[in-house]
């Protein structure tokens, strides 16, 4: 039994899994929420949580039940309702989980109608930004460029500068408006900015939007090779965390580019042995396969061969995403006086899983300047390898001296 507080505060949950990227979490929390009695007698917060699980049914790639819950959407509205924030937002949702599954067309007509015309005025700030974002795609996949450059300025014109989210999600829009010009180097620069503010505050499925936009563009740009293994990874952590319609988009972006995703992995955490469990949590805290098979005394091939079992199982290709999938997004790294704020910064993108190159690019400095931060931090947190340092971001115990 859910109590009213307990109902606002599980959409609440549900959103923010969502955002983190973490869908099959968001969706057994909705569940509850949905069966609650009390939900019945509550109009507003009905058409909320009918609004939120199309949000999560379109981005677990479910068209029939975006189609359902659509039309549930529309039985819900109350012929007396006040259009506050808590109705814009149901539609808003909605719009989000129809854009999830390529319905471009109904998801600007759910924003248009959600946040009251083309100006929006019913939607806070940060949803305005993200609906302009929803009417640019559409508008550029309807082949109108001039509306879509209408709503990138409108876009353009909001204080987004203090809201990392915000300022993520124009910039993705700048990202698509540069790339339908064939400006592929404006693209990369917006898109890949974009995706380490989204980073720096957990925003993960923000982060995996921009990195195939990201991807894409450098496919398309000559960079071939580098892009397309993007894409591919980018894809295999949107199936990991059940962001399927990421990972369906990452999918098509590949096709596009005349490949098709390879090696999608397993069936996450629960598919994997007792064992394999054991070993994750030992090689995302910085132990290496031989200081593992000295403490579990087993053989090193052995650990080797766990090891390839849980990244494919977890999506990721390296033990710095085994710590990702097993800690999640919640990053709040606190160093104190030990590590400089620039270092904190990289130190948190390394936990996000981005190389040396792509932190350089995000952060714009050099990639030897890179090196020289991770290698201070390694000596001044007394890690040794990028696993551990990630490990002390997320605030995981870390084995051993490592």
């Amino acid at each position: 039994t859910m109590s009213i507080r307990e109902i606002w505060a599980g959409i609440g949950l549900v959103r923010a899994r969502g955002f983190a990227g973490r869908f099959t979490e968001a969706s057994q929390v909705l569940d509850r929420v949905l069966a609650a009695p009390a939900l019945a007698g509550l109009p507003q917060l009905l058409l909320l949580a009918k609004g939120t699980r199309v949000f999560v049914d379109g981005n677990l790639g479910d068209d029939e039940a975006v189609e359902r819950g659509l039309q549930e959407l529309r039985q819900a509205e109350p012929k007396s309702i006040e259009h506050n924030y808590v109705y814009a937002g149901s539609y808003v949702l909605a719009a989000f989980g129809a854009n999830a599954i390529g319905r471009l067309a109904q998801a600007a007509e759910l924003i248009l109608h959600g946040g009251g015309g083309e100006h929006l005025p019913h939607l806070q700030m940060v949803d305005r930004v993200y609906g302009y974002e929803l009417l640019v795609e559409d508008a550029l996949a309807r082949g109108d460029a001039a509306a879509a450059l209408l709503w990138a300025e409108r876009a353009e014109s909001l204080p987004v500068e203090r809201h990392h989210m915000a300022a993520a999600a124009a910039g993705r829009i700048r990202a698509r408006v540069a790339v339908h010009q064939r400006d592929t180097v404006v693209g990369i620069r917006e898109s890949s900015d974009a995706g380490t503010l989204a980073a720096l505050v957990g925003g993960e499925l923000e982060v995996l939007r921009a990195r195939i936009i990201e991807s894409s563009a450098r496919a398309t740009s000559g960079d071939r090779v580098r892009g397309i293994d993007a894409l591919e990874e980018t894809a295999r952590r949107a199936n990991s965390t059940g962001a399927a319609a990421v990972r369906n988009w990452g999918e098509r972006e590949l096709a596009a580019h005349g490949r098709r995703l390879r090696n999608v992995p397993g069936h996450g955490w629960d598919s994997l042995t007792p064992a394999q469990k054991v070993i994750a949590r030992l090689a995302a805290s910085g132990l290496r396969n031989r200081e593992i098979a000295t403490a579990l005394f087993v053989s090193e091939k052995t650990v080797e061969s766990h090891v390839a079992a849980v990244l494919g199982a977890l999506g990721t290709t390296n033990r710095v995403g085994i710590g990702r999938e097993l800690g999640g997004d919640e990053i709040d790294p606190v160093f104190g006086s030990k590590v400089t704020p620039r270092q904190r910064e990289v130190a948190i993108l390394v936990a996000r899983g981005l190389s040396n190159s792509a932190i350089s690019q995000s952060l714009s400095i050099s990639e030897k300047t890179v090196e020289k931060h991770v290698a201070d931090m390694f000596d001044r947190l007394k890690v040794r390898t990028r696993s551990a340092l990630a490990a002390q971001v997320r605030g995981v115990p870390v084995a051993g001296d490592s």
